[in-house]
């Protein structure tokens, strides 16, 4: 994908798929399509871009929910 695909439809499609793996326990996934989807922000749109900063928030929820459910374990 160019930088010039990050279209803002493309932006949520991603973002969704991201939370569809975390809602169904792939935390592993989830945080690799979060952050990745991050740095294609931050590289099209800025650094400082907020859908990054959410993407980057959802890595970090991501590796959170991963820990907590192998401690259940």
């Amino acid at each position: 994908m160019s930088h010039q695909d990050l279209t803002a439809a493309e932006v949520e499609r991603r973002m969704a798929d991201a939370v569809q793996a975390e809602e169904q326990g792939r935390y592993r996934e989830a945080t690799n399509l979060y952050d990745q989807l991050g740095k294609d922000i931050q590289a099209r749109h800025g650094r400082f871009d907020s859908r990054a900063l959410d993407a980057f928030e959802g890595v970090a929820r991501a590796i959170r929910k991963g820990a907590e459910d192998e401690g259940a374990r």
